[in-house]
């Protein structure tokens, strides 16, 4: 498949057929494999993790300072309010990393539930790789 040199976009297929397009279409725009995709993932799913425990100590403390302001009991709600958000926070933070495991695992299952293997099998169908 030609690249056009005015953009990045692939030129579309000599058939011109729905079907020959699309399929172009797909694989210039199949996400990212390897190392760069990987990275990608991870990169979200720190950020994920971390703007959720963030959220929750902010939203935390921001209540426990307006009701102190409402109530005129400072600092004791905030720092009740406070601490109570950090811990709405870890807790969220490892509710979300048992849900990515759990997906990860059932990804990694095959369709009829057996685990996929993680080594390439040799000739003699031990697993192991010479």
């Amino acid at each position: 498949m030609a690249v056009s040199a005015m953009t990045d976009f692939p030129e579309p297929p000599a058939d011109g057929s729905f079907a020959a397009r699309l399929a172009a279409a797909r694989r210039a725009n199949a996400p990212e494999s390897g190392a760069a995709g990987a990275r990608a993932g991870a990169m979200g799913t720190a950020l994920r993790l971390s703007a959720d425990l963030v959220s929750a100590v902010v939203a935390g403390g921001g209540l426990g300072w307006g009701l102190d302001w409402l109530f005129g009991t400072s600092p004791w709600l905030l720092l009740v309010f406070f601490f109570l958000g950090i811990a709405a926070g870890i807790l969220n933070v490892i509710r979300t990393a048992n849900a990515m495991n759990a997906a990860q695992k059932s990804d990694m299952m095959a369709p009829d539930g057996t685990e996929q293997a993680s080594m390439v099998e040799d000739s003699q169908g031990n697993g192991l790789e010479h």
